[in-house]
């Protein structure tokens, strides 16, 4: 074994078609090119045997407790690590007694007000160092809960290949192709599994309004149709009277993971805005889309503001009680998701040069520079 500092990166596997799992896969291997070995301890996709990805280790989680926390103590020895670095909703972790004897980082997304209790509880139990992925995060960490300790989070935001998510050199051949000249394109990218977080239906329904007087207005949605957790859009689509105007990704394709991210980019290329108003701990999506130079609209609440660049804001929302983790999230009013279509209606193709360079500073080489270097170096020596 050599002398290099050990990283041991507790999350998905990388080749697995999330929003953690492409985080994690433009990471590690910029982790190796600074003098760390560097492992993956996986929480999901790689189960009951090990293997290696770009010549990284995977070290598997079993079938026997979630995210990988019965094995994650042995993996840590047998790697000989100096610090593990755990990337996953941290209040899944359940087992605070198998963090105490590890050099441990969470790195935490908080995407509601303030943090929440579940997180706060496993940072607080585990003895782990707290690491803010947003402003926002570090903020609402940084305020404590309920009259508890604040936290002394470190802030290591995410970033984006802005290679892969680039503008086209010929965008209009790209919507020509994709049927989609001569429309108003509005871009839904989301996870189908869960009901209120996302704002989904006041999406939909913002966006129903405003096509009722732009029927030049289409909405491409890059989503499972139907998930058990989420909605059943087809039907909801048809409810709203927008399915005819709904274009879905291919189905196939997006539940077995083919679709990568060099074969998103054409997508975020051809809308003209990409809506992305959840309640989010960072927003990769409304990154990708400003580095493909689509402008995006975000929610006023949450990671919205640091994140929406020269887009716009859903100024309207109220309030919701998480009664998991015991704070509140914002539910979009439909209005204001209407009165901020409206506004991208009239402005979008004006600010697509603005939303690039906007995304160019949360470029993932400078994110790893300005960032992580520094702390690794603290942390983990090298």
């Amino acid at each position: 074994m050599s002398g290099q500092p050990g990283l041991l990166w507790h999350g998905p596997h990388p080749e697995m078609p999330t929003g953690y799992a492409t985080q994690t896969a433009m990471l590690l291997p910029r982790f190796k090119l600074l003098g760390y070995r560097v492992a993956v301890s996986a929480t999901a996709g790689q189960p009951n045997h090990p293997g290696f990805w770009h010549g990284i280790p995977v070290y598997p989680c079993t079938t026997y407790a979630d995210v990988g926390e019965d094995v994650v103590g042995p993996h840590y020895k047998h790697f000989r690590a100096d610090l593990v670095i755990t990337f996953l909703c941290t209040w899944l972790l359940s087992y605070p007694q198998t963090w105490r004897d590890l050099r441990t980082v969470h790195l935490t997304p908080v995407d509601c007000d303030p943090m929440s209790m579940a997180d706060y509880q496993v940072i607080a139990d585990t003895g782990g160092t707290p690491a803010a992925i947003s402003r926002f995060g570090e903020k609402m960490m940084r305020a404590g809960v309920e009259g508890r300790a604040a936290l002394d989070p470190l802030y290591l935001p995410h970033g984006i290949d802005t290679k892969t998510f680039a503008p086209a050199p010929d965008r209009d051949a790209i919507r020509e192709t994709m049927g989609f000249a001569g429309k108003f394109m509005v871009g839904l990218n989301f996870m189908n599994n869960d009901r209120q977080r996302k704002n989904i239906e006041p999406a939909l329904r913002g966006f129903a309004e405003f096509r009722r007087d732009h029927p030049d207005a289409f909405l491409a949605v890059h989503a499972l149709n139907a998930l058990p957790e989420g909605f059943h859009l087809q039907r909801l689509g048809r409810h709203l009277g927008i399915w005819d105007a709904m274009s879905m990704s291919p189905q196939y394709e997006l539940v077995t993971g083919m679709i990568k991210p060099a074969d998103l980019a054409p997508w975020y290329q051809a809308m003209d805005v990409v809506l992305d108003i959840g309640n989010e701990g960072f927003g990769l999506t409304g990154l990708e889309a400003q580095a493909c130079g689509t402008p995006v609209i975000r929610g006023d609440w949450s990671t919205g503001p640091e994140l929406v660049g020269p887009g716009w804001l859903v100024t309207e929302s109220e309030p919701y009680w998480n009664e998991k983790h015991q704070a509140t999230w914002r539910r979009a009013r439909v209005g204001g998701v209407r009165q901020a279509l409206e506004d991208a209606y009239a402005g979008a193709a004006d600010r697509r040069e603005a939303s690039r360079e906007f995304a160019e500073t949360y470029d993932i080489d400078t994110v790893v520079d300005q960032y992580w270097r520094p702390v690794l170096k603290d942390l983990a020596g090298g």
